[in-house]
């Protein structure tokens, strides 16, 4: 007897790679994951049993853990159910780096989360996620590597505004710094002024084209106060894009402060 075209889609499954970008409690013992996979985009699927005593998938759904998984569901469920979750890499040990490594790891997440369609494969973002996860895991500094992971999110979903041009009149900027126009949504020249603001450092600025022409893990820090400057920018961008703030830029400001206390 073959099988009806309803009954082969709901026993739909596939295996892929895929990030944890987080989780949330469903139940007494299970939880919904959300997970950046490699070949589906980001899905979120049931996880039986992941939470109680003897939580059957361990450390596997931590955030930012990469593993191999299992997903079964029919075709274009909302919510899938998690099979099996191999393990291939955890982010545990950027937590050992220090306070802003850990709290880099719930900003990665928060972001890739937020930029990230559900249903929809996107290799580069996928890819761009695992190497910034990675250079903070080698020693990178997470404040800067965070930026790096705004702009290319924004620049890879057509936001960031070109680096070497009016955005009024398309004519060359010429190095220096850059002043950005809200109304033109870009950087303007001296001709077309005065901008709107912000305006940023030629330092900033080049700390901008290294983003752009190199991996997270070959980036020299900037200098603080050029670095606080693109996480002002970037926020405002992202706020405008999203039309919201993100929650995690607020805590790691809190946990700055009381830091330093």
């Amino acid at each position: 007897m073959s099988l009806g075209r309803s009954n082969v889609a709901r026993m739909a499954l596939f295996t892929t790679e895929a990030l944890v970008l987080r989780g949330y409690k469903l139940g007494e013992t299970s939880k919904v994951v959300v997970l950046l996979t490699r070949e589906r985009g980001k899905v979120r699927a049931v996880a039986r049993g992941a939470r109680g005593g003897r939580p059957r998938y361990q450390s596997a759904l931590e955030p930012l853990s990469q593993v191999r998984v299992s997903l079964h569901g029919r075709q274009g469920a909302e919510l899938l159910r998690l099979g099996q979750a191999e393990l291939l890499h955890s982010a545990f040990r950027i937590g050992e780096h220090g306070l802003d490594a850990a709290l880099f790891l719930s900003s990665c997440a928060e972001l890739l989360d937020a930029f990230s369609p559900e249903g929809e494969a996107e290799d580069r973002v996928y890819r761009l996620a695992l190497a910034v996860v990675r250079a903070v895991e080698e020693g990178a500094d997470p404040g800067l590597v965070l930026r790096y992971l705004e702009a290319w999110l924004l620049r890879l979903h057509g936001l960031y505004p070109p680096l070497d041009r009016c955005a009024s009149c398309s004519r060359g900027l010429g190095g220096g710094r850059l002043e950005y126009h809200r109304t033109a949504h870009g950087f303007v020249c001296t001709a077309c002024g005065p901008a709107s603001g912000p305006v940023l450092a030629a330092e900033a600025g080049s700390l901008l084209s290294d983003i752009f022409s190199q991996p997270p893990a070959t980036l020299a820090g900037g200098a603080e106060h050029h670095v606080r400057a693109l996480e002002s920018f970037h926020r405002d961008l992202v706020g405008a894009h999203l039309e919201r703030d993100l929650r995690s830029p607020r805590v790691i400001r809190e946990a700055t402060r009381e830091a330093a206390s």
